[in-house]
This record gives C-alpha cells, sequence and structure tokens, in this order.
C-alpha cells in the first residue's frame, strides 16, 4: 500500500497523537523527489506511558492552504522554481561546561523550564545531523531546485559565548570542532556523578550511572554509559554545501537569552567556580539581580566561600562573552567557501549596533534580515524600521504610504522574504537598545502594518516559539494579497526540525510557498553503544522526545504547520519584470 493509500485506509489515526489529524484539508501529492523529507517518512513517537523510543513512521502529505488565495488552474506544467532555501533556527549550540549555566532553577518551573535538558550536551552533534541532511538533499522536493542557500534565524548559540560563537560558524563552515571546554577531554558539569552536589544530583539525569535521579527513578530514563566522554570528543562537520546566512537572536546577545553581560557575569565565565543552587531562603529573582549587580572580586568571594553554591572547574578564556562586533567579524573571517563572504555582514556592521542587512536569495528574490534585537521579547528601533521601509521601496515599483495613497517608484520589482529571530507576536519590549537609549521600540503589530504596505512582501520567517506554526496574515485594508508568518521549530528541543523552502510562480497570477519539513539525517531509533556522531543525535532526538516539560504535540504543529503549500496572490507580473 502507498503512502497515500495508508492515510486514506486509516493507518494515521491508528498511529494516534504523534500524526497530524488535519487530513480533511486539501493535499496533493508533489511531483519532486520526497527522498529525505517527511514527504516520504518521519520519526515517530508512539503514545504510551513512560519512556519511548522512537521509530520510523509514514510520511506526511502536503496540504494546500488557500487562506490567502487559490490557483486558477491545476497542474504543474506552467510552474516555474523562483527560490529554494533550508530555514534552520533556534540551533542554541550549548557550552554545557559553562560556568554561568543555572540548571539548578530548571526545578522551579516557568519559566526556567529550559535551565536544564538532558540532551544538551549534544546539540552540536544535532547541527551537524541536519547539516548531513540538507547537503543530502541539494535540492527541493517540490520543484526539484538547487537549494540557493540556508538561513538561520536566531538563537545559534545559548549563553552568547565566544566559544559557541566559534563552533556555530565552524559547524556551517565545515571543519574540526568538539563540544568542550574547561578541562580538555574531560566533561565537567552536572551530568557527571556528583557533579553538582548530593543535594540536587536528582534533579540531573547522569547517563553514566552509578548515581540516582529523578530522570531514571520517575521518568525511565536509560543509563548511557561514556555518554559524557563521547558528547566531548573531537569530530568533522562537513559543512553546508551552499551559501548561508544567520540573523541575531537573543541567546546570541544575552547570557542564558536573558541576563545582559556585566562585569561579574564576564568574569565568573572565565573563573574557576561554577554557580550550582541557590542560598538557603533566597528566590530566584533576588539571586539574579544580586548577580547582575554584584562587583566581580565580591561575587568570586561569595562562591569561594561558599556563600553561594558553587564548585570549582577548570578555568577557560574561550568561554568570554562575545560582542556584537566580534559576532560580525567572526563572519567577515570566515573562509571563501561556502560563503558569501560575511554571511550578509559588511565591513559596515562592525561599527554599527544594529546587525540587519539585504542578501539576494536568488535572482529577483530578496531576502531582509532584522535585528529584533539580544533581548527577551524583541522589537526594532524606529533607525531600523527607516532602513527597513527604505529597502522595501528600493525593490517596489508600487506601494502605499501610511494614509494608504498609492506611491509608485522607479524601481525593479522584486519579490521580498523578511527574516528574523523573533515572530511578531513575541516582539513587544520597550527595553531600548544599549547603544540608543532615546530610541523608540517598534513592536510586532507596527511592523506587521509596515509590511502590508508592500505588496511584494510574500513571507515572513522566524523562529523563538520552539514551535511549527504558520499563519496567514492577510491585510485587513485590502490594498495588498498579505503574506505568510513561517515559523519553524528549534534543534534543541523535539521534534528538531527545519524546513526546506521553495517559491514558484504558477504561471496563473499566483506564487505557491512550499514548506517541507525535515528530520536530521540520524536513525529515528537510537542505539545507545553508537557514539558517532549520528548515533549520539539520534539520542538527543530520543531525549528531547520524552522531556516531560515540553509541550511535545505543541512544539511539532498541525497538519497546517508542516508540509504545506502557501498560495497567494501575485503582487505584479513576473514574467514582465524579468523574474
Amino acid at each position: 500500500m502507498d503512502r497515500r493509500g495508508f492515510l486514506q485506509r486509516g493507518g494515521g489515526a491508528a498511529l494516534g497523537l504523534w500524526l497530524p489529524r488535519s487530513f480533511g484539508l486539501p493535499a496533493h501529492d508533489p511531483p519532486g523527489r520526497p527522498d529525505g523529507t517527511t514527504l516520504q517518512a518521519t520519526v515517530l513517537r508512539p503514545d504510551g506511558p513512560g519512556y519511548t523510543r522512537l521509530s520510523d513512521g509514514p510520511g506526511w502529505p502536503t496540504v494546500v492552504r488557500t487562506d490567502l488565495a487559490s490557483r486558477r488552474r491545476a497542474g504543474t506544467d506552467r510552474r516555474r522554481s523562483l527560490a529554494a532555501f533550508a530555514h534552520l533556527t533556534d540551533l542554541h549550540l550549548i557550552d554545557a561546561q559553562s560556568p554561568t549555566r543555572v540548571e539548578f532553577i530548571d526545578p522551579i518551573g516557568e519559566p526556567f523550564t529550559a535551565a536544564f535538558r538532558p540532551q544538551e550536551t549534544l546539540t552540536l552533534h544535532v547541527a551537524a545531523s541536519m547539516i548531513r541532511r540538507i547537503n543530502a538533499l541539494r535540492r527541493g522536493p517540490i520543484t526539484g531546485r538547487r537549494l540557493d542557500c540556508a538561513v538561520s534565524t536566531g538563537d545559534n548559540i545559548d549563553n552568547q559565548q565566544y566559544n559557541e560563537a566559534v563552533w556555530f560558524r565552524t559547524l556551517l563552515d565545515g571543519g574540526r570542532l568538539k563540544a568542550d571546554s574547561g578541562a580538555r577531554g574531560a566533561y565537567e558539569g552536572v551530568q557527571e556523578p556528583a557533579g553538582a552536589t548530593p543535594d540536587n544530583d536528582w534533579i540531573y539525569w547522569h547517563p553514566d550511572g552509578g548515581v540516582r535521579d529523578r530522570w531514571k527513578d520517575e521518568l525511565g530514563y536509560p543509563d548511557v554509559p561514556g555518554l559524557l566522554d563521547a558528547a566531548v570528543a573531537p569530530f568533522t562537520s562537513p559543512g553546508l554545501h551552499m551559501r548561508w546566512y544567520s540573523t541575531y537572536g537573543n541567546h546570541d546577545g544575552l547570557i542564558q537569552g536573558v541576563i545582559p553581560s556585566t562585569a561579574a557575569v564576564e568574569r565568573v565565565l572565565v573563573d574557576e567556580w561554577k554557580m550550582i543552587g541557590l542560598p538557603p531562603g533566597m528566590d530566584v529573582g533576588a539571586f539574579l539581580v544580586g548577580v547582575i549587580q554584584a562587583e566581580p572580586d565580591d561575587l568570586l568571594r561569595k562562591l569561594s566561600t561558599g556563600e553561594l553554591p558553587a564548585r570549582k572547574v577548570t578555568p577557560d578564556p574561550q568561554r568570554r562573552i562575545i560582542t556584537a562586533r566580534e559576532w560580525v567579524q567572526l563572519h567577515l573571517d570566515s573562509p571563501r567557501r561556502p560563503g558569501p563572504r560575511g554571511h550578509g555582514y559588511t565591513e559596515d556592521h562592525l561599527e554599527s549596533p544594529a546587525l540587519h542587512y539585504e542578501f539576494e536569495i536568488s535572482p529577483g528574490i530578496v531576502g531582509l534580515s532584522l535585528d529584533t534585537g539580544g533581548y527577551y521579547s524583541g522589537s526594532l528601533g524606529e533607525d531600523q524600521v527607516a532602513w527597513l521601509n527604505e529597502r522595501l521601496a528600493a525593490h517596489s515599483s508600487r506601494w502605499f504610504d501610511e494614509a494608504g495613497a498609492v506611491t509608485t517608484g522607479d524601481n525593479d520589482d522584486a519579490l521580498i522574504m523578511v527574516f528574523s529571530h523573533f515572530n511578531w507576536r513575541s516582539m513587544d519590549s520597550a527595553i531600548p537598545h544599549p547603544d540608543r537609549p532615546g530610541e523608540r521600540r517598534v513592536f510586532g503589530p507596527e511592523v506587521v502594518a509596515l509590511l502590508h504596505r508592500f505588496p511584494n512582501v510574500v513571507a515572513w520567517v522566524n523562529g523563538h516559539h520552539h514551535v511549527n506554526r504558520v499563519e496567514p496574515l492577510p491585510d485587513p485594508s485590502g490594498r495588498s494579497g498579505g503574506f505568510w508568518d513561517i515559523n519553524t521549530a528549534s534543534h534543541v528541543d523535539y521534534p528538531q526540525h527545519a524546513r526546506i523552502v521553495e517559491l514558484a510562480d504558477n504561471g496563473d497570477g499566483t506564487l505557491s510557498i512550499f514548506c517541507t519539513m525535515i528530520e536530521h539525517a540520524a536513525s529515528p531509533r537510537a542505539d545507545y553503544d553508537d557514539t558517532s556522531v549520528l548515533g549520539l543525535a539520534a539520542l538527543s532526538r530520543e531525549l528531547s522526545a520524552n522531556d516531560p516539560q515540553s509541550d511535545l504535540a505543541g512544539r511539532r504543529g498541525q497538519a497546517k504547520d508542516l508540509n504545506v503549500e502557501l498560495v497567494l496572490e501575485a503582487p505584479f507580473d513576473l514574467a514582465a519584470a524579468g523574474i
């Protein structure tokens, strides 16, 4: 029985929660090559109590979404491919041995439930596994177009550390690396036996065994001897075989994505003391404020004397804070291949505190990468909004001013895709940019209203929420056809997905954006004896799929958020514009 027959005869329902249920929506089988994507096969988490092993599952169909427009004719004979790219987001490359990780606040609950994840030593392996998958695909599964580029939309690293940023660049460019810091070749952290203290070892998963913990006793997590040694061993990333770009996220610019760097925090990062618990009777808010406001010498004294619970670790200067300028320089220092030089950044960005830029996805298709802020909730400053308005107009021959009047210009039309870390729903932070304290912050709804004034905008691609979600954003005024908001899940949490995004001209006055989910290259079923990169990535996926603090079904999304064809009106005559 083929995949379509399996789904039509109820096989999907038999698999329960972990297969999308919305199969009543219109769907079609793609004419392209689905091999290696979730059109062909998925990783299945069977529903049931206790710790669950993963397995192969059936592919998901492509759901046609006509929220913004409908194709005027059937068939694909007139379809023309315009662009294809891989969307990565929220890799969260974690230095799991960092002295400023605060795993001990995880049991407190929201909003601290991501302070410890059992799979966080394996984030580099997951990223390398996803790179292998993207390289193997080479082409879009629907149109067959060779992938033009890859875009990583923020939270590329986890803790604003220089060594994490070097790992990120090396993973995408290719080269030798290891998820190790401090004592070289030896893991020093809360997951080793007695890695914290006898009082709080219970709250962490200890894969080497010999220590009782809640993950094994209450949740059924396995013993995996040798995992920690394997996690910090060196390996080689193949690197992406295409151009790549990145946007800036809150974890790229803040400690743990929340705390601004201070002299005290920077000192702890490179020193020999790691915080391992809260002082008796102190709540987490008071603790964090005290750390932020502390004088460096006083904070180190409190750690060394036990006034703040701490353990000794090996100092490492590579764990230091990475500034925005250094972030740009790392991109500029990237090797010539796969390119492009700077990955969207230029020497001008070395002097600018805002990290937005424009890049070409493919001929006639423009990407605008926004700096939504190294802040917890995100927003845009007025200067960046002015830049955005100017670049939107530069690629439009017709748009609307703030009063709704038609404006024309002698500009070549292009189709525009916007990229950012924060989704418009989470852009609500009034925290000023430290270099522009008097600048007004612009929130998500106002940015959406700006984009609606430019009919050439077809999509806003983003991350941050660690969920798969696709949302139509129609223009309430009816002046433009609106655009699609495409949010993709993270690599650090289940389901560890990425997307292939393809843009096509249907030849009937409409466009289609095809989004196809991809699993990384590791086997669905983890082999606890396999310490290869793919073996460790498979284990990470399994561990994340059993995390009791994660909304697993919510993060995966519904059928309408996964493999989809997103139809919209073409904003201009593409052939006449030379696209």
